[in-house]
């Protein structure tokens, strides 16, 4: 149940503190003493869209706070929202600073204002003025067939099918707009792969023959040079024979120690300048000028760099990448009419599950759902509509959508000898009120809300209709917390505590404040909402009779 409500600085409460009791609770006040305030407080810590100009005092921050406890599944909720606390209660906050940006808060853990919209139709449910116009539409009358035949479970799963069912469907008709246009791309893709496929692309082939060319295009250069080279290496009297006959005139000094060191070192150097040779000479015998070779490999050149160009990339292995991935999709345009028909293979089983899960879920709605409208009549008999009538048509369409297979429509006739017709051409708003009422009554104990807030659910009613709308408002309670913003003496004489808001100016600033009414206070309350400010002695005695009617 809500436990406490804390407000600070919010709009024209500058700070509010409200300890909740189970049961009935009415709030009563004159209009503008901040009672839709106090909603709309409420509605933003459960995540409702913040607006700095809610603050009271723009120097400082808004803080509105929220405790729920005797919440029976409350560690799960929280595990659920990865918000572990090991208490019995749940504490929501919420402030809005005075840069205008906000801030949430679960049990002390930082939240979003999605965990916030995800969390709160688990925690409370608040119902407000013209709320009954809701009805009307079909997915909330949905939402009661469903909720009083307890096969939300068999709509979840189904919804889970049917979100697969539209995700092939989607899938489907991805593949069918690529093989429309597959005919006009397959064969420039063909093409293209070909000319990479027929290249036969080898990584760094490039870098190479391009190095290879610049050797060729000096080979005959090279090897006039590397020949004279090898001359001054290895002719008499060449490089070699001299270090050779410098090692030789060095070898009997060795045993100078210095002279040894200068001696190997006149060997490691022939060694070194001989390997020097050998390898120029290698160079040289490989380095012979050969005009073919030389076309072939300028030729191979010419056309990786006419790829390179077409297909602008910067290197060889790029195009083997696109090679491979042009293969790809050549193969995918290859197996699209097997994509396609497997597809199609895959919506027909699933649709298939589909319309059996469909017609189970339309079974369940039927079948339970078959004593809901007499629960209706019987309380809005209850009400004063002494001739209502009331009617559910759920019938089984062909075609599926998110809710089944099913069409609901609510036919309804509040008079004598007028014949059911569809809700929304029939019912006036007094006669949508009280339905309302009766409906959420019968939903509440259905759901088991923890919490829930009506706001003024009783306008347009008056009189012994009031009084019997305040009897179900009280049976509600004895199942659910309901706290209930009221301008009805009648519904307000059956609640179980009673708050009065009223506006304190006696300060430089006009400030909305609660007050728990006592047995004495509540009496002049409802005497003032029976007759006006001061009551009549008729109206005290008239709110004293309607308060103990009611124990």
């Amino acid at each position: 149940m809500l436990a406490s409500l804390y407000i600070k600085n919010y709009a024209i409460i500058d700070s509010l503190e409200v300890d909740w009791s189970n049961g009935m609770t009415v709030i009563t006040g004159e209009t503008g003493a901040g009672k839709s305030i106090m909603i709309g407080a409420i509605q933003f810590v459960l995540g409702a869209r913040a607006d700095s100009k809610v603050l009271r005092d723009s120097e400082q921050k808004c803080i509105v706070e929220v405790k729920f406890t005797e919440l029976k599944d409350h560690q799960n909720i929280l595990k659920t929202f990865d918000f572990l606390d090991p208490t019995d209660e749940i504490i929501i906050r919420r402030e809005i600073l005075t840069n205008g940006k906000s801030r949430s808060f679960i049990n002390d853990s930082p939240a979003s204002v999605a965990d916030l919209h995800s969390l709160s139709p688990l925690l409370i449910a608040i119902h407000q003025q013209f709320d009954h116009l809701d009805i009307l539409e079909e997915s909330v009358q949905f939402n009661i067939v469903d909720s009083y035949s307890e096969s939300q479970s068999e709509l979840d799963k189904y919804k889970l099918s049917y979100k697969r069912y539209k995700e092939l469907l989607k899938e489907k008709i991805q593949l069918e707009q690529e093989h429309k246009k597959s005919s006009e791309e397959k064969d420039y893709l063909d093409f293209q792969y070909s000319e990479l496929q027929q290249a036969q692309l080898k990584e760094n082939e490039y870098k190479n023959i391009e190095e290879e060319l610049t050797i060729s295009s000096k080979s005959e250069e090279l090897v006039q040079n590397l020949q004279a080279v090898s001359s001054l290496f290895q002719s008499e009297k060449g490089v070699l024979e001299l270090i050779h006959e410098i090692s030789k005139l060095l070898r009997p000094l060795q045993v100078i120690p210095s002279i040894q060191e200068c001696s190997n070192r006149v060997q490691a150097l022939h060694s070194e300048v001989k390997d020097i040779a050998n390898e120029l000479d290698r160079i040289s015998d490989n380095s012979e000028f050969d005009p073919v070779k030389i076309k072939t490999l300028q030729e191979r050149f010419d056309l990786l760099t006419r790829l390179l160009k077409k297909h602008r990339v910067q290197a060889d292995h790029e195009l083997i990448e696109l090679r491979d991935s042009l293969e790809q999709k050549v193969k995918i345009y290859s197996n699209l009419d097997e994509l396609i028909s497997n597809k199609e293979k895959e919506i027909e089983k699933v649709l298939s599950s589909l319309r059996s899960q469909a017609k189970k879920l339309s079974d369940i709605r039927i079948q339970k759902s078959k004593k809901l409208p007499g629960e209706i009549v019987k309380m809005l008999q209850a009400l004063g509509m002494e001739f209502a009538q009331l009617n559910i048509q759920i019938q089984e369409m062909g075609d599926l959508n998110e809710n089944g297979m099913n069409k609901i429509e609510f036919l309804f006739s509040a008079n004598k000898g007028s014949s059911l017709k569809v809700l929304k051409n029939q019912a006036s708003g007094g006669e949508l009120s009280r339905l309302n009422l009766v409906l959420k009554s019968i939903m509440s104990r259905k759901m088991k809300l923890p919490t829930l807030i009506f706001d003024e659910i009783d306008t347009g009613v008056s009189g012994q209709v009031a009084l019997q709308m305040g009897n179900i408002l009280r049976e509600i309670g004895n199942d659910t917390q309901l706290i209930c913003i009221t301008h009805s003496p009648q519904v307000a004489s059956r609640a179980n505590q009673h708050y009065y808001v009223f506006k304190d100016t006696s300060a430089k600033q006009t400030n909305t404040k609660f007050k728990k009414l006592d047995k004495q206070d509540r009496n002049i309350e409802l005497a003032k909402m029976l007759s006006g400010d001061p009551p009549s002695a008729a109206a005290i005695k008239n709110a004293n009779e309607l308060i103990n009617s009611a124990n």
